[in-house]
């Protein structure tokens, strides 16, 4: 018993020990034939149909229909015209297909659809995915009215069907080289990722910013806002709060719900944490079920305007475009550019040592209503002044500190008033300067 236990026992390690590209079995599960493959002048489309496929060609210029079948370690078939076919060969390495007819080989490259999510259409029609994975569903408009659909992808296009009452009527959304064409029936319509403003429970506002993949809260996040969060979860956010009372800055015992100035239910919340802010966007996300966040220090930078290079840590780039502010190029700031530190922020609870700016007065001492200066070219306002916003992004590589971005009621340091400028604290840090912006992922989002 003991003999055949230890033979088995070595059988398993030598099977174990047996690579995958050398077994026939496993080599051939692995190869997939399906799909759409591209190269230079050569457009090859493969469908399974039973054991083998079926298909078509665009080489050199002419469309011809495809027939093959797996023979070996590879592809064998023809493409045809209504007067000739002629042998072609195919082999496949991942999302590489060697194709081969006569002397002629070329490699073509696997083309792989989108990730579909939110909303893609035409002004003609729109298709809204509502849950994505191996199958996909959602709701086609057209023609003012609405049909639900399932799809999945077959052969490198979106195949599926949309219920017009009790009829099942087909569709594609072809991957084709000229993007992705919709089509059903006689009508074929190009569409892509589509943007749409969403408002939510809370009243918040998210609109799309073009050069990224979500959607921006058009202000911060508000007192109201943050209220429902703490009376909805019972979340805890009272505690340690640097701030300014009697001239002194400081502990001062002061919170996000009275952070040592007046404020009203549509002000942006301060003196909270990036703990506190995620810890909202996660209760959101299910109140919602949507996904909301931060935004990051890249994304953040587009919606003001910015055109950085990618890559780096938010402190690499950090004031490296010079003489740019959310307002443009111009010193001081023009009359409504921001909530800054005016000439008005000079009140009896402003330090004697503390700095304003010449020749600026915005008329809010403290925290502004969110939306009351006029938005940037993407409809966000606040994206310079009011409070600095909190951001997904560790500062720097040794993750000790997160980024904020946009300056504050306080700031009047030319400096500190840039577009590109960061500042770097601890993710537990409360300030009375600081509070944050959320946006959505998904959705509507392009």
């Amino acid at each position: 018993m003991r003999h055949i236990l230890t033979l088995l026992t070595l059988s398993l390690a030598l099977i174990a020990n047996v690579r995958a590209q050398d077994n026939p079995f496993e080599q051939a599960a692995q190869q997939n034939y399906g799909g759409r493959f591209r190269g230079d002048g050569v457009e090859l489309r493969l469908k399974p149909d039973g054991a083998k496929y079926g298909g078509s060609l665009l080489f050199k210029g002419n469309n011809y229909t495809v027939e093959a079948e797996v023979k070996g370690s590879g592809l064998e078939g023809k493409y045809a015209n209504s007067e000739q076919a002629w042998p072609f060969s195919g082999i496949v390495e991942g999302d590489k297909f060697t194709f081969t007819t006569g002397t002629f080989s070329t490699a073509l490259a696997r083309q792989k659809l989108p990730p579909f999510s939110g909303v893609w259409g035409s002004s003609k029609v729109e298709m809204e995915f509502e849950s994505t994975g191996e199958k996909f569903t959602g709701k086609i408009q057209f023609n003012g009215k609405e049909y639900p659909f399932a799809a999945a992808e077959q052969a490198g296009d979106l195949e599926g069907v949309l219920k017009n009452g009790e009829k099942s009527i087909p569709f594609t959304v072809a991957n084709e080289p000229r993007g992705l064409i919709f089509q059903s029936g006689t009508f074929a319509e190009r569409i892509q990722r589509t943007r749409k403003a969403q408002v939510n429970s809370l009243g918040m506002k998210f609109v799309p910013v073009p050069g990224t993949e979500v959607l921006f809260c058009i202000w911060d996040v508000r007192v109201q806002d943050f209220e429902a969060f703490v009376k909805a979860s019972g979340y805890d956010a009272t505690g340690e709060m640097y701030s300014l009372r009697n001239g002194k800055w400081g502990k001062n015992g002061d919170t996000w719900q009275n952070p040592g100035f007046s404020q009203g239910p549509t002000h942006p919340v301060v003196g909270v944490s990036w703990n506190d802010a995620k810890a909202f966007c996660e209760w959101l996300s299910k109140k919602e079920g949507k996904t909301y966040r931060l935004p990051t220090d890249a994304e953040w930078s587009v919606a003001v305007g910015l055109n950085e290079s990618s890559g780096g840590t938010p402190k690499s780039k950090d004031d490296q475009v010079a003489g740019v502010y959310p307002w443009g190029t111009s010193w001081p700031p023009p009359s409504g550019a921001g909530n800054y530190a005016g000439s008005e922020a000079r009140d009896g609870e402003w330090p004697s040592d503390w700095k304003t700016i010449e020749g600026y007065r915005d008329d809010y001492a403290r925290t502004s209503p969110v939306g009351s200066f006029t938005a940037n070219q993407f409809g966000l306002y606040d994206m310079g002044g009011n409070v600095w916003q909190w951001c997904e992004d560790w500062y720097s590589g040794d993750q000790k500190d997160r980024v904020l971005r946009g300056a504050s009621w306080d700031d009047y340091d030319p400096r500190n008033l840039l577009s590109s400028i960061r500042i770097n604290i601890t993710p537990g840090g409360r300030l009375f300067n600081i509070g944050f912006r959320c946006v959505l992922v998904g959705g509507s989002a392009p």
